[in-house]
């Protein structure tokens, strides 16, 4: 700790936003701001506000708080009011009322639109449109008069389909995808954008570029759904400008105003999935510019939306947040005038392709394909994408352009341009990452770079499906928000990038679905699809309910999660235990033609049936529910909701007993479960399952070990197992066989997908086999992040950091030496500040820890003792930075 007491105060944040943010929905909002040291024992915060309307004067007002209340501090002043614009800073005081250390910066925020200051309409084509899919787009315009330039102004955007907003033939802001997936009928997210440098005195005009997107474009897979929530689109738009003088000149949306016209614009047709056609012979310059001859422009028709449905987003946009380069670009036929040409980024994301469309000839077309991987043959391997072909075309008005898909997204490494005139350089390709807006919070290193890699590959696999909602999967035609996936991999998430507000907003649309279903669907938000048309409740995918809630208030502390989820806990915790049998078990067969998924992709599945596991599917669906049962338990108690806690603890209790009556024979050393698997082993002992009888539970660690050394060191478990097989070797002290696992490179296992040059993490075991043909199957992804579950206990048990107590108060700092390692660190920007643990090995044995512990935290060091062999003490270390001798 710094003895001089000079700390340094962080930009406070608000609510789960990062940096300065328009558009907010509360009116309360909660800050929290980190520090670089323990403020002293009495220390204040003086919470500095100016607030404004629109039209008004700064006003001024301070709220001196305990400097412990940094974390999620209810917010020290009058409610802000619909479009009031903040500015926030922080000062510290000594206990004496003295100034100490150094003030933060400032953090500006606008708060968003009420439900009855939504006054625009949504509007959009006035003619009869194609009633299937693969329409022709539309553009909106209007154009204005402003009596001087303006002091502020707001954009307040969104579109039943996707929009991108134009004013004065520039851009707005740099959102892609707007307004993102939830469940249109329910609700629709608006957002907030500064116009202000984009507006002059005089002639004005605004433009709006209309997708199908996943309101009315096809979605998912079996042939997919056209129309689901509607087939009219429509931009709703509603700028505000505030001019130096106090007044306020409004312009909405509407279809009464003859000034808002529409036309069919230069987009043939785009689909999230299969890709997008333009025709640049159908551009109409200057047509989002004052001035523009738009007689020929038809007016626009409203597109009926109940404006109490609109809300404000509490996740950040779907931007682009990098570029990967071509490694390499290579002819694949053709010379001259139309060639054809490969290009290998290198890594396989979501992204697009922006490219300088030169010497073409009015007419020519450009081709663009994508895929993630290529056949043995060197081609493109895009039979695994199905109907998702990503297949974009340009079509030429002669002239040079920089062209780029608007309501397209595709997840390719590879991609192939035919038709292309003479040479392709990297000059022509601008290549852009493309996901949801989050802070990155954590980070992984170690001494093994295969080790290294498979870090990478998770990361990159998430980013690439966190994409306005949690997906499977960002190529093929599927990408639905599975909450079976998001179940498994939401602790791996939270560590990653802080994802409170991400998945927070998905959680309110799985709520919506439970009400309209009397279940949690298969996959968040529904649409019925297939053999998964009618939603039933199935282990593992519904437990989604309460993990992901209780994961992210462990990871963040907020209550509030748990209370906006108590409904969506309980009603799940209430429709399953009606199917339990008197024991406990969970065997009443669900109303689903696979009934329990179980196991899913068990890596001795066939590739036409990934349900077909080892492992009995009431064990796992029974072992599932009981850790759910426990978890509204700790939610109920966090709630001081005592009768519904006391009852989840007694129910939990007979399923426990019940479980193990059914599942576990024999005693001992003899003790067997039924199913004779990693995945039944593992996940009992995960659970806590066995933890009131440690014999048994040794017995299980034991067993366990012994299949993983009688697999060779293969991982044996599907989607249910995986998350949990080497946290379930440490828990019983098996971390030799732990890192046996992780570390083969055989298939199964995740360094066999990096030994086979994987970017990011697979579906399957065996998406590609050995000899680099293609698994046969029809569900083959190369970008899946559920596998990638694994990055948790790498950061738990090689770089050694654990949350012991919600929002990270307390933390254990316990890396598990071995696996040839020399060192590893991990580090976690935690909701007081970044948490490290970084050890390497010395030559005398002994491990050199370096800890870093945030103010605000209290991390707990396990020891080992070299007079007790196995045996460890523990020692609390309050904030600051240390450098540990200790014994392995």
């Amino acid at each position: 700790m710094n003895t001089d007491q000079t700390i340094v105060i962080s930009a406070p944040e608000v609510e789960h936003y990062h940096g300065d943010v328009l558009g907010i929905g509360s009116h309360k909002p909660r800050l929290s701001w980190t520090y670089s040291d323990q403020p002293p024992q009495g220390a204040k915060v003086v919470v500095k506000l100016t607030r404004r309307m629109p039209g008004g004067d700064p006003v001024q007002q301070e709220a001196k708080v305990d400097a412990g209340d940094n974390v999620l501090l209810a917010w020290p002043f009058e409610p802000l009011r619909s479009r009031e614009r903040a500015l926030v800073a922080l000062a510290m005081l000594s206990a004496d009322g003295a100034p100490l250390g150094v003030p933060s910066p400032e953090r500006r925020f606008d708060v968003g639109l009420d439900v009855t200051d939504r006054i625009a309409d949504f509007v959009g084509p006035s003619w009869p449109e194609a009633e299937t899919d693969h329409r022709h787009l539309p553009l909106v315009r209007t154009e204005f008069e402003l009596p001087a330039a303006p002091r502020s102004a707001r954009l307040y955007l969104s579109a039943l389909g996707l929009v991108q907003a134009e004013i004065n033939g520039a851009r707005v802001g740099s959102d892609e995808l707007t307004p993102g997936w939830t469940v249109y009928g329910r609700r629709l997210e608006c957002w907030t954008y500064d116009v202000t440098g984009q507006l002059s005195q005089g002639a004005n005009a605004m433009g709006f570029w209309l997708g199908d997107g996943w309101y009315r474009g096809r979605l998912g897979f079996d042939g997919g759904m056209a129309n689901f929530y509607g087939d009219r689109i429509g931009v709703f738009a509603q700028l505000e400008v505030e001019g130096e003088d106090g007044s306020i000149t409004h312009i909405y949306s509407n279809s009464w105003d003859r000034t808002w016209k529409t036309t069919l614009g230069p987009i043939v047709c785009s689909d999230l999935y299969e890709g997008e056609t333009y025709d640049a012979r159908l551009e109409e310059p200057g047509w989002s510019s004052p001035g523009f001859d738009d007689s020929a422009w038809r007016p626009v028709a409203e597109v009926p939306y109940d404006p109490a449905k609109i809300e404000n987003p509490e996740l950040q946009a779907v931007r682009m947040q990098g570029r990967n380069q071509p490694v390499s670009i290579t002819r694949t036929g053709g010379s001259g005038k139309s060639s054809s040409w490969l290009i290998d980024f290198g890594q396989n994301c979501s992204q697009r392709m922006r490219m300088h469309m030169h010497g073409l000839a009015e007419g020519a077309r450009i081709s663009i394909r994508h895929a993630e991987v290529l056949e043995k043959d060197g081609t493109l391997a895009t039979r695994t994408l199905r109907r998702g072909q990503e297949h974009d075309q340009y079509i030429s008005n002669g002239q040079d352009a920089w062209w780029e898909p608007r309501f397209a997204m595709h997840a390719f490494r590879y991609a192939s341009i035919e038709g292309w005139p003479g040479e392709l350089t990297a000059e022509d390709v601008d290549c852009r990452v493309y996901h949801s807006t989050m802070e990155r919070t954590g980070w992984f290193d170690s001494s093994n770079p295969l080790l290294n890699k498979l870090h990478a590959n998770v990361l990159w696999s998430m980013r690439s499906n966190f994409l306005s909602i949690p997906t499977d999967c960002p190529q093929r035609d599927e990408r639905m928000g599975w909450t079976g996936d998001i179940d498994l991999f939401a602790p791996t998430a939270t560590y990653l990038y802080d994802v409170q507000a991400f998945l927070s907003s998905w959680l309110k649309d799985v709520r919506i679905e439970q009400e309209a279903h009397g279940t949690i669907p298969f996959f968040v938000p529904f649409v019925p699809l297939g053999a998964w048309a009618k939603p039933a409740a199935i282990a593992i995918w519904g437990d989604a309910a309460v993990a992901v809630p209780w994961t992210l208030y462990m990871e963040g502390g907020d209550r509030h999660v748990l209370d906006e989820s108590w409904d969506l806990v309980r009603g799940w915790i209430d429709e399953v235990r009606a199917y339990l049998s008197p024991d406990g078990v969970w065997d009443r067969r669900p109303d689903y033609v696979l009934g329990q998924l179980g196991d899913w992709l068990d890596p001795t599945a066939p590739p036409d049936d990934p349900a077909q596991a080892m492992t009995q599917k009431e064990l796992v669906a029974t072992a599932y529910f009981a850790r759910s049962v426990d978890y509204a338990s700790r939610i109920a108690q966090a709630l001081g909701k005592q009768t519904e806690a006391a009852d989840y603890c007694s129910l939990h209790e007979r399923m426990v007993a019940g479980y193990q009556n059914r599942f576990v024979t024999g005693d001992g050393p003899d003790m067997r479960m039924t199913s004779d698997t990693q995945c039944a082993y593992a996940i009992s002992i995960a659970f806590e399952l066995f933890d009131a009888e440690p014999g048994l539970k040794q017995a299980a660690g034991q067993r366990l070990a012994e299949l993983v050394r009688e697999s060779g060191g293969k991982v044996s478990t599907g989607f249910a197992g995986t998350p949990f097989v080497l946290p379930a070797l440490s828990e019983t002290g098996y971390d030799a066989e732990a890192y046996s696992l992780l570390l083969s490179t055989e298939c199964p296992s995740w360094l066999y997908q990096v030994k086979m040059g994987a970017t990011t993490t697979w579906e399957r075991w065996d998406s590609m086999e050995p000899d680099g043909s293609i698994n046969p199957g029809g569900m083959t992804s190369f970008n899946h992040y559920a596998l990638g579950s694994v990055a948790e206990w790498m950061h738990e048990r090689i770089g050694g950091l654990r949350a012991l107590e919600p929002g990270w108060s307390l933390f254990e700092v316990d890396p598990r030496i071995g696996g040839g390692l020399t060192k590893a660190s991990t580090r976690h920007l935690t909701p007081h500040g970044v948490a490290e643990s970084s050890w390497r090995l010395e030559e005398d044995g002994r491990v050199r820890l370096r800890l870093v512990v945030p103010a605000g935290s209290v991390a707990r060091v396990l020891i080992g003792s070299p007079a007790a062999p196995g045996k460890r003490s523990s020692k609390d270390y309050l904030a600051g930075t240390y450098d540990l001798v200790v014994e392995r």
